[in-house]
């Protein structure tokens, strides 16, 4: 396989489109049912853990620059374990990327076109992410670059045109349901952010590798920045009794905004979740397609593109009978694991990384002093 070459920021971008996008469509009113009012506390204490995400899947691509997470996982724990870690976490972002385009495809036929078949929305974006994943990774950084362009501005856009109906006061009083719901809602955001751990593929092609735990920090910051307005737009605007009932409540914001004579801007909503929707679809596209070909040896990953883009579509069917299912998904089961496989995987990967490369280095010390002890019989 040829090796394309990517700069830091391109790299970052992508685990920031990927995040955002999937984190304002499907997780805000997961985020709200657990913590309600005081979900802003459960953004400020998912701060530490995103950064440590951050740093982690940095630090690893530092200490094994040039391999991906597929290739070093077999380095730090063995051939068989290391497959067997593997294989776990691409199921994952298997399972990921599959509920994002459910979420992308229910968001339209639930508030854009509803007599649409579903199966209509998930096959386009799916041919679109395929034939951006078949270019390359260059071309899908270059292209999520050109999204971002569009994303940020209509974010800031969007906070900015509904700050004058914020009443903040709605998150009075503080912290009245105990404690224990700030948790859950610190814990699916950190599910959430786990998924920053598909940068472990795309690593391995940046031209730099210097100060990128820096750069991921930094990245991990701005995520959090960038569900401030979202966590407590919802509530401020609406009230926690009705922000919480609502599937796309940023949609909603966007819908009820109102400039003069100008009126629904709700294209702006749809404009950024198919963008990101697509960038994200195809990000954990190439991660897999690259990370099973990497696994069995496949010589060119692009073979694989199709009939994974084709399992994709299918699964993302099967994945639930309908978005309250989903939904319930979200918020009883997906934080546990996703967690699991996003941050506690890792942090294991790293940490027996660190007991091998010391082992490694005092079985090298040894070996240096037979060689000086040899060396010095011989001369007697």
């Amino acid at each position: 396989m040829n090796k394309t070459y990517i700069s830091k920021s391109q790299a970052l971008m992508l685990g920031i489109t990927g995040i955002t996008v999937t984190g304002h469509l499907l997780f805000i009113p997961v985020i709200l049912g657990h913590a309600g009012r005081d979900s802003w506390i459960s953004l400020l204490l998912a701060i530490l853990p995103a950064i440590l995400m951050g740093f982690i899947v940095a630090l690893l691509a530092q200490r094994y620059p040039g391999q991906s997470m597929v290739e070093y996982s077999q380095l730090i724990l063995g051939k068989w374990l290391g497959k067997f870690v593997v294989i776990i976490f691409l199921l994952y972002l298997f399972h990921e990327v599959s509920l994002a385009i459910r979420g992308f495809g229910e968001f339209y036929t639930s508030a854009v076109t509803p007599r649409t078949p579903i199966l209509i929305y998930l096959v386009a974006i799916l041919i679109l992410a395929g034939y951006a994943v078949r270019s390359g990774l260059e071309v899908i950084a270059r292209t999520n670059q050109a999204i971002l362009v569009f994303l940020i501005p209509i974010g800031v856009l969007a906070s900015a045109l509904t700050h004058k109906d914020k009443d903040y006061r709605n998150f009075l009083p503080i912290l009245e349901d105990s404690f224990e719901p700030v948790i859950h809602g610190t814990l699916t955001l950190v599910a959430l952010y786990s998924s920053i751990f598909v940068l472990s593929m795309i690593f391995p092609f940046i031209n730099d590798t210097k100060q990128l735990k820096r750069y991921s920090i930094v990245t991990m910051m701005i995520l959090i920045i960038m569900f401030v307005g979202p966590i407590t737009g919802v509530i401020a605007i609406y009230g926690e009794e009705r922000g919480e009932g609502l599937y796309f409540p940023t949609f909603l914001i966007l819908r009820d905004v109102q400039i003069g004579a100008f009126q629904r801007l709700d294209i702006l909503g749809i404009l950024l979740w198919s963008l990101g929707s697509f960038g994200k679809a195809t990000v954990f596209l190439y991660a897999m397609s690259l990370g099973i070909a990497q696994l069995f040896k496949v010589d060119d990953y692009k073979m694989l593109v199709t009939p994974l883009a084709a399992l994709l579509a299918i699964v993302s069917i099967i994945n639930s009978e309908d978005l309250i299912g989903i939904y319930r998904f979200l918020k009883n089961y997906y934080p546990y694991y996703a967690t699991f496989v996003g941050l506690i995987l890792p942090l294991v990967l790293l940490t027996i990384s660190q007991f091998r490369k010391t082992g490694q280095k005092l079985e090298g010390r040894k070996s240096d002093d037979k060689t000086k002890e040899t060396s010095k019989s011989n001369k007697n």
